[in-house]
């Protein structure tokens, strides 16, 4: 992996991290998720095979279903548990990519 390859990986784990413990406290009208989303499938097509893509592009459809749909408050309980479940295999996948590198 070359230089930018890795800080772009330290910067995606970092919105990882940043996007999973916010999520919950953040307003579902934001657009911040949706800025970090379209890096991450950037960083997907770019580097193929580092990420699971079915778990990505699912993060992804419930990222767009909580900024773009009027959900039940059950709805959007089960959309959030499911997109911080995705953001943790996201971030797991990334720590490990790092770690890898850096041994």
């Amino acid at each position: 992996m070359s230089n930018i390859g890795f800080l772009f990986t330290v910067g995606l784990l970092a919105g990882t991290l940043w996007l999973a413990f916010a999520r919950l406290r953040m307003r579902l009208e934001n657009n911040w998720p949706i800025v970090y989303y379209f890096a991450a499938v950037v960083y997907l097509n770019l580097y193929p095979l580092t990420l699971n893509p079915y778990v990505a592009y699912v993060a992804v459809i419930c990222a767009l279903l909580l900024r773009f749909e009027f959900l039940s408050e059950r709805l959007v309980a089960l959309v959030r548990i499911i997109e911080i479940v995705a953001l943790v295999h996201i971030g797991w996948s990334l720590f490990h990519i790092l770690w890898r590198e850096l041994r």
